[in-house]
């Protein structure tokens, strides 16, 4: 059994160890996970058989016409791959999405994780050239109703 929970103040180093796991080459700041208690659903634990095994985190892009969402981070640490926790995560965050009436969900992905990059692309995102000069990242996205 899946479920979610949200990221606290008392839990917020769960999300920095989870990321720290699942992403090493990606460093964020001090100032991303003090502020992960504050951004409500937009910031989740997936919890398999009530343990802790992954997170996801976003964040709300306001700086287009319609309003979009990022994935800053959707992580399941690897023992527990194939179990459908980034699925459920996957769908929280969509549910965030269409809560904000975004038109577009996206993520940047580390362009030597081709395993994230297949996991997205089979969830219906496309990729794109990067948007932020930034060669090595992929950029994929999915177009919402």
């Amino acid at each position: 059994m899946i479920e979610l929970d949200s990221v606290t103040k008392n839990n917020v180093k769960v999300l920095e160890t989870i990321n720290s796991v699942c992403l090493p080459t990606t460093q964020f700041s001090a100032q991303f996970y003090k502020d992960s208690p504050a951004i409500g659903d937009l910031a989740q634990f997936a919890y398999f058989n009530q343990i802790c095994v992954g997170a996801v985190r976003c964040k709300k892009d306001s700086s287009h016409k319609q309003p979009k969402l990022q994935i800053n981070s959707l992580c399941v640490l690897p023992a527990y791959h194939n179990q459908g926790v980034g699925s459920k995560l996957l769908e929280h965050a969509l549910e965030q999405a269409s809560n904000i009436s975004a038109k577009e969900m996206y993520v940047y992905i580390n362009k030597d994780d081709q395993e994230a990059i297949g996991w997205f692309m089979h969830k219906g995102f496309t990729s794109q050239p990067p948007k932020n000069g930034n060669e090595d990242v992929m950029f994929v996205s999915k177009q919402l109703k």
